[in-house]
C-alpha cells in the first residue's frame, strides 16, 4: 500500500508586510504588501517551484518560512507544530530542519573566513560533537558536493561560481535538514554549471530525503526541476498544479504570459507571445480586487473590486481568478 506524501510545512493564510514610516513621528504611513494572504502546503519529498515577476514576493516568502523575516499575519507550520512568530531561542531547534541555498554564491560567505570554519559553524552552533569529528565532517561535506578536502583550507575568492555555491549547499545539508529554499540557486550561474548544480542538488534529494521550495524566475529550469509550480504575483497567490499540468494547461492570464515567453529552441516553433502592458504595481498601494486586473486582459468591472477566490478547479489544479 503507497501512503500519500504528509505535508512537511503547512501555510495559511500568510501575510508579510512591510512598514512605510513617516518622517515626523516615526508613524506607519502605508504598508509594502510583500506576501498577502498565501495558503499552501508542500509536501515531504517533493519539489515545489515558486515563480513570478521580480518583486512579486517569492524571496520574501521563502524568509517568513524560515523566521528570517516576521510574518505579519497567519500561521506556519512544520509538522503539524507552529512556528509562525515564534521568537529566534524557540525556533532555534527548527531552524537545523529548515536551510536555505542563496542567489549570490560570493556574498552568502564570508570572505575573511576559511571555507572550512564557515562549514563547521553549523556543528559549534548546533551540536557537541568534538573538534576532530567536526573536521572530519566538513571534509566529507566537501566531497559530497563535488570538491576536495583540501579545499577547507581555502577562501571564497580562490573559487569560481559553480565551486562557491557547491560550499553553499554544502553549509545547507550540514545538519541533514528536511527541507532546503532554494532561493534563485542556479540564476547567478553560466548555463552549462547550472546543469551540473541541478544535478547535484537532485542527487542530494534522493540521498537525504530533502523537500525542495525552488524560487527562480527561469521557468525553464522549475518545469526540468519541480514536481508542482506556484505561480505569485504581486505577493498574492495566482496559480499551482501540478508541473505537466501548468505548463501543458495554464488557466489563469498571468501564467499564459510568463509561459508564452520560454524561448523555444526548436527550429521553426511558434508561439503566440502574450505581452502584458504597464508593469507592477506599487505593492503599497496596493490595487483592490484582483491584484492582476491592472494588466489583465480579460479584466472587467468585477475583476476590479472582487477579489477572486483561491479555489480548486481540477484535482490538484489551484486558481484565483473570475474568469476560470
Amino acid at each position: 500500500m503507497v501512503t500519500e506524501p504528509q505535508p512537511l510545512i503547512e501555510v495559511t493564510h500568510l501575510k508579510k508586510y512591510f512598514p512605510i514610516k513617516s518622517s515626523f513621528m516615526k508613524k506607519t504611513k502605508a504598508n509594502v504588501k510583500a506576501v498577502e494572504d498565501v495558503s499552501l502546503k508542500v509536501l515531504e519529498g517533493e519539489t515545489l517551484g515558486v515563480v513570478g515577476e521580480s518583486g512579486c514576493g517569492k524571496s520574501t516568502f521563502g524568509r517568513t518560512i524560515l523566521g528570517l523575516e516576521e510574518l505579519t499575519e497567519g500561521s506556519i507550520k512544520f509538522r503539524g507544530e507552529e512556528i509562525g512568530g515564534l521568537s529566534d531561542r524557540n525556533l532555534k531547534k527548527y531552524k537545523k530542519d529548515m536551510q536555505m541555498i542563496f542567489q549570490d554564491p560570493y556574498a552568502s560567505l564570508n570572505p575573511r573566513q576559511r571555507v572550512g570554519d564557515a562549514l563547521e559553524e553549523a556543528y559549534i552552533i548546533h551540536t557537541n560533537i568534538k573538534k576532530n569529528e567536526r573536521e572530519k565532517r566538513v571534509k566529507e561535506l566537501l566531497v559530497e558536493v563535488g570538491l576536495k578536502e583540501e579545499h577547507a583550507d581555502r577562501y571564497p575568492h580562490e573559487f569560481s561560481g559553480g565551486q562557491r555555491q557547491r560550499i553553499g549547499i554544502a553549509r545547507a545539508i550540514a545538519l541533514n535538514p528536511s527541507m532546503i529554499i532554494c532561493d534563485e540557486a542556479v540564476s547567478a550561474l553560466d548555463v552549462s554549471v547550472q546543469a551540473q548544480i541541478i544535478k547535484l542538488l537532485k542527487k542530494l534529494q534522493k540521498s537525504h530525503q530533502l523537500t525542495y521550495l525552488f524560487i527562480s524566475h527561469d521557468l525553464g529550469v522549475v518545469r526540468h526541476v519541480c514536481d508542482r509550480v506556484l505561480v505569485m504575483y504581486l505577493g498574492a497567490t495566482a496559480e499551482l498544479a501540478s508541473s505537466d499540468e501548468l505548463y501543458a494547461n495554464p488557466l489563469h492570464p498571468y501564467t499564459q504570459a510568463l509561459l508564452s515567453a520560454i524561448p523555444r529552441p526548436t527550429l521553426g516553433a511558434k508561439r503566440q507571445r502574450v505581452k502584458l502592458e504597464g508593469d507592477l504595481p506599487n505593492p503599497a498601494d496596493y490595487p483592490k480586487g484582483c491584484p492582476f486586473h491592472t494588466r489583465c486582459p480579460l479584466a472587467h468591472e468585477r475583476c476590479r473590486v472582487e477579489k477572486p477566490e483561491w479555489r480548486e478547479v481540477n484535482p490538484g489544479h489551484y486558481v484565483a481568478c473570475h474568469e476560470v
